[in-house]
């Protein structure tokens, strides 16, 4: 497959875009080239309104970010927010502070497990999102993220990589994710530079291909390893935002 189909970006790195102006945003992603979206909240915007320029810009959504606590309160709102926008992949995007101790994992992952479990039958790849802190910290002996990711009784919870976040934490992004063969259908591609500090985004934070993360590594690795979508997500950026995710998209282009 060309590698152009399987690059997508996530709209989280143009929330205030489209707090401000949803088509035009939407519309400046698609002049980009990108074809995928992921999808983060609908930024003060009518869901209508956003899957309507979705499909006016042909945009498909191809993974979700839920916030933690609706998986914990709101599965039936999950569900219909999901087939609303035609995407069966769903993340939960980040596992809040207060949940962030023994029982609160232990809580996150029985839910995501029940979850997987109760929407598995209807096509749902239910998964989880983090940052840098899932990759050091550990639960019964294991990485908070390779604990939430073990299967249960064949059901599994999908794990979305981040290569940003896995620099971060002091390891080797291709390395460190060849434990999720086969359970990552999408890794979100950040560059990182070292030297600054890990809150000091605006320095560490750099367009794919200008920092230290080798993308070249972990294609090669992803296609042999069932990932579906390369995913840009640029936290924040210090240029214009669509200047910013031009050069990350072309940069994948042309390796």
């Amino acid at each position: 497959m060309d590698i152009k189909e399987k690059i997508a970006v996530q709209l989280y790195s143009v929330r205030k875009e489209m707090e401000r102006d949803l088509e035009g945003t939407l519309r400046k992603i698609r002049e980009i080239g990108f074809q995928y979206v992921q999808l983060d909240g609908m930024r003060g915007n009518k869901p209508s309104e956003v899957l309507r320029l979705l499909q006016k810009y042909e945009l498909k959504v191809i993974g979700m970010h839920i916030k933690h606590n609706r998986f914990m309160n709101d599965l039936d709102g999950i569900i219909e927010e999901a087939y609303y926008f035609g995407c069966k992949t769903i993340f939960d995007k980040y596992i809040e502070e207060e949940d962030q101790t023994t029982a609160g994992y232990t809580r996150t992952k029985e839910t995501l497990i029940a979850t997987a479990e109760k929407l598995h039958a209807l096509g749902f790849r239910i998964g989880l999102h983090n940052p840098e802190y899932d990759f050091n910290a550990c639960i019964n002996g294991r990485r908070v993220m390779d604990y939430m990711t073990d299967p249960v009784n064949g059901v599994c919870i999908y794990a979305e990589p981040d290569t940003y976040w896995i620099r971060a934490a002091g390891h080797e992004e291709t390395e460190f994710i060849k434990r999720y063969s086969g359970r990552a259908p999408i890794i979100h591609m950040k560059d990182f530079v070292s030297g600054f500090d890990l809150k000091d985004m605006d320095n560490n934070l750099v367009e794919i291909g200008q920092g230290e993360v080798d993308f070249r590594a972990i294609i090669n690795w992803g296609e042999e390893n069932g990932v579906e979508y390369y995913c840009i997500e640029q936290d924040k950026s210090r240029r214009d935002m669509f200047e910013t995710l031009n050069t990350s998209y072309q940069y994948l282009l042309e390796l």
